[in-house]
């Protein structure tokens, strides 16, 4: 008896899963053409131009691309200004041996 599609499909998609039953769900790097695992959040709060409120950019960035983050909107800084680069939530290394 020959192998259904479902089946065929079936079968690569359990070879596609990591050894231990995990998935990996972090997205990917925000930035363009990286396709790296996200393992940090950048956020950035800024005055917005006209000065009717407050704008928050956002992004998931590998370690790499996170390393090169810096504030860019000082300029409409006040005094709820963010700026902070973070893990994301189970990306820490737990392990302090």
């Amino acid at each position: 008896m020959g192998d259904t599609e479902s089946e065929r499909k079936d079968r690569a998609d359990d070879e596609d899963r990591p050894e231990d039953g995990v998935t990996d769900s972090r997205p990917e790097c925000h930035r363009r053409s990286c396709t790296e695992r996200a393992t940090f959040v950048v956020l950035e709060r800024y005055q917005e131009e006209t000065g009717h409120g407050a704008v928050e950019a956002e992004a998931v960035l590998c370690q790499a691309h996170a390393n090169e983050e810096s504030p860019t909107n000082l300029d409409a800084s006040y005094p709820d200004y963010v700026f902070r680069v973070e893990p994301l939530e189970g990306t820490q290394d737990t392990d302090t041996a």
